[in-house]
């Protein structure tokens, strides 16, 4: 039941759902990969307390994921967008594993922040954050290309 115990499990199971999405979107499996290499990096981060370090997404740095991110109309050409029944199928799963990330970033606050509620783990924080923005990129630049090919 302790805290850390509890993000690990999150982990577990978000990397078995990026396993399953790779196998689904085989386009998007090296972008996945990269993802599950994080996820895995941060298991091992926490376990042996080691520093995260800098993290590149998809050639991104943090600065550039969070423009397109913020910007999507600009560089992807779609204004930001809720996930509906209509979308692809490979959209929604990409908004399924983005859901599941924001869970296991929850369950990462409960696990590194002290009594009063200061981030203990800040780098593992941000780490799961940049998971679900890239995770959210990856979400229009298909939603981009979904309406292309309409």
């Amino acid at each position: 039941t302790h805290p850390r115990i509890r993000f690990r499990g999150a982990i577990d199971y978000l990397e078995a759902e990026l396993l399953l999405c790779q196998q689904e979107i085989p386009g998007l499996k090296n972008p996945l990969q990269e993802l599950l290499d994080l996820a895995r990096k941060l298991i091992r981060c926490d376990v042996l307390e080691e520093p995260v370090g800098e993290i590149i997404l998809c050639g991104l740095t943090e600065q550039e994921q969070r423009q397109r991110s913020h910007l999507p109309q600009k560089y992807f050409g779609i204004p930001h967008f809720m996930p509906c029944c209509e979308d692809s199928r490979e959209i929604l799963l990409l908004n399924r594993l983005r859901s599941d990330v924001r869970k296991a970033e929850l369950l990462a606050v409960d696990a590194f922040s002290d009594r009063e509620g200061n981030p203990t783990r800040l780098d593992i924080l941000q780490a799961m954050n940049r998971m679900s923005s890239m995770l959210y990129i990856l979400m229009l630049q298909e939603k981009a290309n979904w309406n292309d090919k309409r």
